[in-house]
């Protein structure tokens, strides 16, 4: 038996690539964004079977494109934002959604690789709002009994990986819910469930990795407390599942953290300290990546020739990457993430004549999906330019930084913005300088 959605879309003779095309059709004159085609088809079609219950903008599109009510669609009583809601209302649910199954989740999940595979920003950031709203599939075989198979532990781990890809290009807000639900969940397991010494090493290696995400994305939302407690929970977690690449990568994190933050001379002590605990078991590139907080640190602590060794020695052991052999958490290190690293170091020392080449090269081909890191990486290649005294091309950089921040939602992109105001300050009778300083706004004084 058709479902209403189905009943209504027969009627009118459409497929469903045509309900497709007429909801982009119509979402565009509303001024409103929907998933890609491919995506939103997936979407229908978990909707029309009743898998899953459309967003309320979606609701209002359907109802608009039918000419129909909710309850006509088989949406029940639901109302959407706009509607009037009575006092006597109060006490009804506005949301009748069924619970969600295994394979309502196995669907998101695959929907959501299909859109991190196109890197679709704007499908990555609804389909993650759907994940916010989704049961656990952790919760979901807890509730079935303690046993826990080999396949849930496959999905936790997989679940890990999207999210880790998923922050490339959600806003920080946006993948802290996420993290710190999937984090709840993993630890609940756990404790909770019935597993093998096996499925327990992998939920720990896991968890930590969880964790090391969470403790990245609060302290991009400069929530350097809350970060910690995360860091310390990971590193727990590593070691439960003896994995020392995983907790010195959490370790260096922290460095990272600290070194942004006031204190670099520890973080650089930190972050050897993560190197030389696991030097002998990480892989060449996890290596790369542990050194890059050691010349960061350096670089911040004002050591040029120290830097400059450790910075060697990141491009010596990435030299000697085997890909195959890396653990998931470091696919993002790449030559272009070194140079830009070089880069950041270099115009930390004040040397622009070598970081300049790095940083312009590297931003000039990077993903501009990745909106925060990008924002991140122009305003070091803005602050070079002013070194090398191109007030005009620094202002445009700045700029472009600028334009991209509301969209980043990072406190370090907010930080670095408010750095280069307060270095722009001083040509402030430049035209251009003028009217990026205009723009331009300090959270705490209202103006530039």
């Amino acid at each position: 038996m058709a479902t209403p959605l189905q009943a209504v879309r027969h009627a009118r003779g459409w497929s469903q690539a045509r309900v497709v095309w007429e909801l982009t059709r119509l979402a565009g004159r509303k001024g409103v964004t929907v998933a890609s085609g491919a995506s939103l088809k997936t979407l229908l079609s978990r909707w029309e079977n009743g898998h899953a219950t459309p967003q309320y903008f979606y609701q209002d599109l359907l109802c608009s494109l039918y000419d129909a009510t909710l309850r006509e669609l088989g949406f029940g009583s639901q109302y959407l934002p706009s509607d009037n809601i009575h006092e006597s209302d109060l006490g009804v649910s506005l949301i009748t959604k069924r619970a969600w199954t295994r394979d309502d989740i196995d669907a998101l999940s695959e929907t959501f690789d299909e859109a991190l595979s196109h890197s679709a920003t704007a499908d990555i950031e609804l389909l993650a709002h759907e994940w916010l709203s989704a049961d656990k599939p952790q919760l979901v075989e807890l509730n079935a009994g303690r046993h826990v198979s080999d396949s849930l532990v496959s999905t936790v781990e997989h679940r890990v990986t999207q999210l880790r890809r998923a922050d490339d290009f959600m806003s920080g807000r946006t993948s802290h819910s996420l993290v710190q639900q999937e984090l709840t969940a993993t630890t609940r397991l756990l404790s909770e469930g019935a597993l093998t010494d096996d499925q327990a090493a992998r939920l720990f290696t896991a968890t930590g990795e969880l964790a090391q995400l969470a403790a990245w994305v609060t302290a991009d939302a400069g929530l350097y407390r809350e970060a910690a407690r995360y860091v310390q929970g990971g590193v727990l977690a590593a070691h439960a599942a003896d994995n020392l690449p995983l907790a010195a990568n959490i370790i260096s994190t922290f460095s990272y953290q600290l070194t942004n933050t006031g204190d670099p001379r520890r973080g650089a002590l930190l972050a050897r300290t993560a190197y030389a605990g696991a030097r002998h078991s990480a892989t060449a590139t996890t290596k790369a990546l542990l050194l890059e907080r050691v010349a960061w640190g350096d670089a911040k602590s004002g050591d040029l020739s120290s830097c400059r060794r450790s910075i060697g020695l990141v491009e010596e052991n990435f030299s000697h990457a085997s890909p195959d052999d890396d653990p998931g958490w470091v696919y993002w290190l790449d030559g272009q993430e070194i140079d830009i690293m070089s880069g950041r170091c270099y115009t930390e020392l004040r040397q622009p004549a070598l970081a300049e080449p790095l940083l312009r090269d590297a931003t000039a081909n990077f993903d501009h999906s990745r909106i925060r890191e990008n924002s991140l990486y122009l305003s070091w290649l803005a602050e070079v330019h002013l070194l090398l005294n191109d007030v005009d091309q620094a202002t445009a950089v700045a700029t472009q930084v600028l334009s991209m921040a509301s969209r980043a939602n990072s406190a370090r992109t907010d930080a670095r913005l408010q750095h280069l105001a307060v270095l722009l300050r001083r040509y402030k009778d430049i035209r251009s300088v003028a009217e990026f300083l205009d723009e331009y706004r300090t959270p705490e004084s209202g103006s530039a």
